[in-house]
């Protein structure tokens, strides 16, 4: 048990960070109420969904969606890697934030009720937000271990925050953004679709999608 609360204690976030987070966020709802609205894909229900035969299982399932969330979750680990190691990437990883926040309004305002609960379904969103608030922890235990073993002359702290912090928070950060491409394509996508266009059964959705445009 000592064991599992030292690994959680590993990853969990800096009271600080979880208030950036949250600050972010709340800019994110309050600037899309003041009308400087964000551009939220799909995520609004602005999508064009052309359905075709079932070509097969393998065909339609790994070759087509799989590989579609495959390539999102690439784009996305590449970015938060990037922040982690050297904050070059800072912009769309604190963006998230900033997003999901304004996306909650935007479905609210568009929607009333109804749009929490087309916001609530996006599990994609709620595990990159996590996702997001992983890698600021990452980051901030990379830089700072990193500056403490300059000032020390050793690489001894740079050592012990990799043995005890990043190497259970690295591994985290990939299972989370994997999950939520998956869910991405595989959930969200078809939950939006559903509330927003028309109703169609998940089976019937992903079995039939051939391409989903934006607008």
């Amino acid at each position: 048990m000592s064991g599992f609360k030292e690994h959680l204690k590993a990853i969990i976030p800096h009271p600080r960070l979880m208030v950036l987070s949250a600050a972010l966020y709340i800019y994110g709802f309050v600037s899309d109420a003041l009308g400087a609205a964000g551009s939220y894909g799909f995520l609004t229900g602005d999508m064009n969904v052309c359905f075709s035969h079932y070509p097969g299982f393998r065909a339609q399932f790994i070759d087509y969606l799989g590989g579609v969330a495959l390539g999102i979750f690439i784009s996305n680990i590449k970015q938060v890697l990037l922040f982690i190691f050297t904050l070059t990437t800072a912009a769309p990883v604190l963006n998230l934030f900033v997003l999901a926040g304004g996306l909650l309004h935007a479905l609210i305002s568009r929607m009333g009720l109804y749009g929490i609960l087309v916001y609530a379904g996006t599990l994609h969103i709620h595990l990159e937000v996590v996702g997001c608030l992983l890698s600021l922890e990452a980051a901030a235990v990379f830089f700072y271990s990193l500056m403490k073993s300059v000032y020390a002359g050793s690489a001894e702290p740079f050592k012990r925050a990799f043995r005890e912090r990043l190497v259970f928070l690295l591994p985290v950060i990939l299972l989370v953004f994997a999950a939520a491409a998956i869910l991405e394509v595989f959930w969200s996508t078809w939950w939006v679709y559903t509330l927003t266009k028309q109703q169609v059964s998940w089976s019937y959705f992903h079995g039939h999608v051939c391409s989903v445009h934006v607008g």
